[in-house]
This record gives C-alpha cells, structure tokens and sequence, in this order.
C-alpha cells in the first residue's frame, strides 16, 4: 500500500499541471495560439520543453533497464545528438522557420506536390501514434502500483488527463507545462539516485560482481557487426539517420521552434539538446549499472521493472511519490507534445487542405483542439498493444526506425536534389519500406534500417526522377528560393562537432573513472 505522502505529491503535480493550464487559456488570445503561441518563447524555455519531449518516461524506464541487460554500451545510439543537432539547424530550421509554417509538411507540397505531403502528413500521424502508445504504456505500469486499476484503466486515464489540458491552452500550454514537469522529473532522478548511491553493497566482497560490472561500464563498442545494435558504429552513423529525421524533419520537434521569436531563437533553441543530450543519457546509463549493483546482477523478467522495483520497494514514501509524479510528467511532457502536432498536421495537411480550404483561422484553431482529443483516443490503441518484455526505449527507436527513409529522404532530396519530382517520390516511398522489410529478414539490427530505408528512398527518387514525371516551374523557382534562406553557421554550432568527437573519446576513458568511483 502506497504512503498517503506518496499520492500527496503527485496530487501537488497534478494540481500545478491544471493551474498552469489555467493561466496560458486565460491569457492565449493570439491567432494561431495552440499550434505556434504567438511566438512568444525564447530559446531556453524551448530548449527546455524539446529536452522534456524527447527524453521521457522512455528514457527513465528504457535506459537504466536496458543498461542493466546490455551493459553501458547502449550509450552508443546517443552520441550522434550534436552532429544530428548541428545539421538540423543549420539546414532545416532557417528553412521552416523563414517560410512562415505552422505544419512542416506544408513544405513538401511547394517543393513536389501534395501527394508527397499527404504521405508523409499520414507517416508522421501513424508513427507519432505508436511511439505515444508505448510511452503511455510505460508510465501506466506505474499506476497499477499504487491504485487498484488495471493496466488498460490506466491507460485511458492519464491520455484523457493530458489531453484535456492540451485542448484548453495549446502549444503554450504544452511548453510551459513541458518546463514544470522536467523540473519534477529532475528531482525524481536525484533523489533515486542519491538513494541508490546511499545503499550500494560493498563490490570488494564480491568479486564475480566487481567483474560482471568492470563489463557493465565498458562503453566503446568497436563491432562492425550489422547484427549488434549497441556498436560505435552504429551509434554514430545508423542512428545518426533515425535522429535527423526526428530533430530535422519531425512535426514533434519542429513545432517548438517555429514558436520562438526569431529564427536565430529557434536554431539556438535546439542547442539544448544538442549539447544536453550526452549527459542526461550518461545519466540514466550509470544509473543502470548502479541497479546492476545493487541487485548484484539478479535477472528481472521485464528490463521496464528494474527502477520501478527500486524505486517501490527500497526508497522513502516521499520520493515514491516524487517519482510518480516525475514519471507521470515525463510520459505527459510527450504525449501533449503528440497530442498537439499530430491535431495540428491532421487540420492543416488534411482537414485545410482536402475538406474546407476556405475558413479562417479561428475555425482551424477551433478544429485543431477538438481534433487533439481525438488524437488522445487514437493513441490508447497502440499503448492497448504495448505491453513487452523489450526495453520501451528500445522498441520505440526500432518501430519509428521503418519510416525514417520516407520522413527523412523526403526532404534530404527536396533540399538537396533540384532534379527530383514527385514521381520519384511515390517510388521512393515504396522501396523504402520493403528494404526496410530485407533488412528485418536478414537479421539485420534495428538502428540501421534507418540509413538503408533512407539511402534506397534517395536512391530510388533520384533515379525515378530522371525517367518519369517532371518539376514544375514554380517548384524549381521555389528550390531556388530557398537557397537564400540559409545562414553560415556560428561558432556555437561549430562547436557542436567538437562536442562530438569529445563524447566519442569519453567513452574510452569514462569506464575507468567510473570503476574508480563504483569501487
């Protein structure tokens, strides 16, 4: 039985949630206030919701458990944060940001068409959906702890919840709430944490156990292995594809930036994550091996219930609730986030544009929110289907990874690629996806069916492009233009490399510090 402290604190979240909710409702009177907020927000708030959107309850529950099986090898598939960042904002954001667009996609239409558009528009929602659903799984496991519910009551609960304070202030509800709830998320981590630190056995007793976790620590995976999903390799060139498509080209992601007040605002933005990223990650990685610890090696049926057990079972009534209150933040942090851009792409991609074209903003703002709760409900059926014994974290990357040649290869060759077309497109759009397929029957591991879906879709459009279908003149003028929206990178974004190699070479020397310190 759950402490009354423990449901105390997460009443106080709950109430905090709604109260801020309140305040942007009352004070959102701008046009376009649930998708864009009257870019009003500077880069640090941003920076702060894009961090809180991304690394979630997936990462609290994901990370640590999957560490705890695979070893702190799995940092791997995060090392790519500032090269992915980098580009992101030096080629996609000024881009989005100068053309004045609520949804991204929009973009596709002016460059090929509005097939290509709708594509992807439908990619994104069917995507957005399966990653909400996991995630509102993971944090669901944690309701049944302490309330007499089921898994699927729990489920329903908490997207009714976040859906109902999306609905009444929009993006600037989503943000805002976005920046409270890392704060609860935070706090959670260091007090599990300094709990952790405070129990750990002594290793010096334990020999076999000093040794399985020497194994633990070792970071620097160099297998050339397309089989193992954990390799520098892979890490730093698979995923590198899955990221960009999430940080460049990802309605999620970009939709934050197009609500800071400048484009220099929005690209500095993004540099939270780019140089956050790493040690949030490293974070929650020797939290795993902390656990590896403190279990001394015991195997877990689910990898999702390592923390989860000792966050239950071997921490104070207060911070039980901490932890209940973060996790529900860090799961809802993503879902209004989902719940936001999806009704957006789903009322200006396809509601604007195929059934009334003709309204005005008010009566799109106006379908946006209720289509917001619809999206709510949609959600619950993935996270229905959620329940598994993989890490969260990983089954999200390697679910989204199937589409990231089309979300990505799409706009690579409408920035890149005078030549391409919509034909080629279409095409590419479908070879993409049966490579996706080859892989999976070869065995391939998950983190590169992103570069080979993304490198047959450009293939595939560049060659179908030269035989088939043609390019508009207004869609040429508009390539052209989009030239003159480009600005030569800062010095902050070139650092954003050398950060790169740095966290690279601290995988070959962090595993001995941190020996140094577990024993």
């Amino acid at each position: 039985m759950v402490a009354y402290s423990s449901i105390l604190v997460v009443l106080v979240y709950l109430a905090f949630t709604i109260f801020i909710s309140y305040l942007v409702n009352k004070r959102s009177s701008n046009r376009g206030d649930f998708s864009t907020g009257g870019k009003q927000f500077g880069w640090l708030t941003v920076g702060i919701s894009i961090l809180a959107t991304y690394i979630s309850a997936m990462t609290f529950v994901g990370m640590p458990g999957w560490v705890y099986s695979d070893g702190m090898q799995a940092i791997a598939i995060h090392l790519n944060y500032p090269i992915v960042i980098f580009f992101s904002v030096v080629f996609f954001i000024p881009i989005f940001y100068k053309l004045g667009l609520t949804s991204i996609y929009e973009y596709l239409e002016h460059r090929f068409g509005v097939i290509t558009r709708t594509i992807n528009s439908l990619v994104f929602i069917v995507v957005q959906c399966i990653a909400s659903g996991i995630i509102l799984y993971a944090v669901s496991l944690i309701l049944v702890r302490i309330l007499p519910i089921s898994v699927e009551e729990a489920i329903i609960y908490i997207s009714l919840f976040t859906a109902l304070y999306t609905y009444a202030g929009g993006i600037s509800t989503v943000i805002w709430t976005d920046v409270m709830q890392s704060g609860f998320l935070l706090a959670g981590c260091i007090a599990v944490f300094a709990t952790l630190v405070m129990n750990l056995p002594d290793l010096g007793a334990l020999p076999e156990l000093s040794q399985a976790v020497e194994t633990k620590l070792s970071m620097a995976n160099l297998s050339t292995s397309f089989g193992d999903d954990t390799t520098l390799m892979a890490g730093l060139i698979a995923v590198s594809f899955l990221h960009l498509s999430v940080y460049g080209s990802n309605q999620l992601i970009i939709q934050r930036t197009l609500a800071t007040r400048s484009v220099e605002t929005a690209q500095k933005s993004m540099l939270v994550c780019g140089y956050g990223a790493f040690f949030i990650y490293l974070f929650f990685s020797l939290m795993g091996v902390l656990l590896f610890v403190f279990y001394q090696g015991q195997p877990f049926e689910n990898s999702n219930d390592v923390i989860l057990d000792f966050v239950f079972n071997h921490t104070h009534p207060l911070i039980v609730g901490l932890i209940m209150a973060a996790l529900s933040a860090a799961a809802m942090s993503t879902l209004d986030s989902s719940y936001n851009s999806m009704a957006t792409v789903a009322t200006f991609d396809i509601y604007k544009r195929f059934i009334k074209p003709d309204h005005d903003n008010a009566h799109y703002e106006k379908v946006a929110r209720r289509l917001s709760l619809s999206c709510a409900v949609l959600v619950v059926i993935p996270a229905m289907l959620a329940i598994s014994n993989e890490s969260v974290l990983k089954s999200i990357a390697s679910l989204t990874s199937i589409f990231v040649g089309i979300r990505l290869g799409s706009f690579l060759l409408g920035i890149f690629s005078r030549s391409s077309n919509e034909a080629g497109i279409i095409a590419a759009s479908i070879t993409s996806i049966l490579a996706i397929l080859v892989c999976q029957s070869a065995g391939i591991a998950w983190p590169w069916y992103a570069p080979a879906g993304t490198v047959v879709f450009i293939a595939t459009g560049l060659i179908v492009s030269r035989v088939k279908g043609q390019t508009t003149a207004s869609q040429l003028a508009f390539f052209e233009q989009q030239k003159s929206l480009y600005t030569a990178p800062k010095t902050s974004q070139y650092m954003l490399l050398v950060f790169a190699a740095f966290t690279v070479l601290a995988c070959f020397f962090l595993p001995n510090l941190l020996a140094e310190a577990i024993f």
